[in-house]
């Protein structure tokens, strides 16, 4: 009788994103996102050099990795390896205008197929997306950007 599927799969651990100097990375995370550093889960080699640092998102219980792989980040960059949800398009607006506060590189607020989105670039030019729950009518007339929509 063939085995059956477990069913202990509970959803997402944690997240891994790469990085070439992963302080600033933590810094932008924790900086101009909602993530908080968790020092006592950073990874070190047996020779005690830091490899990866933990980020947490206590409301969403998320964790986020950010690994030491400069070689990887580069080959990432411009690509969206997470969407990151907000609420409404109103949001959106108010992170815009955050992220100029904050000198964080983003698009305008754009139309996608069923709400909103909005990409920034972290240090290492990786896009980070936000994607409004809030819904319109579906389409495939979307906003075209080159740049922030590859």
């Amino acid at each position: 009788m063939p085995p059956t599927k477990p069913t202990s799969f509970n959803g997402i651990h944690h997240l891994k994103l790469p990085g070439s100097d992963i302080r600033k990375t933590e810094a932008f995370y924790t900086q101009i996102f909602p993530f908080e550093s968790c020092p006592e889960l950073d990874h070190y080699t047996p020779d005690d050099k830091l490899f990866a640092v933990l980020l947490t998102y206590k409301p969403a219980g998320l964790m986020l990795e950010i690994r030491h792989n400069p070689e990887q980040a580069k080959i990432q960059k411009g690509w969206d390896p997470v969407t990151w949800g907000v609420n409404s398009r109103k949001d959106l607006e108010e992170w815009g205008a955050w992220f100029d506060e904050k000198g964080v590189s983003h698009s305008k607020v754009l139309k996608g197929m069923k709400g909103w989105v909005m990409a920034a670039e972290d240090p290492d030019g990786k896009i980070v997306r936000l994607y409004t729950t809030e819904e319109h009518e579906w389409t495939t007339d979307v906003d075209r950007d080159t740049y922030w929509l590859r």
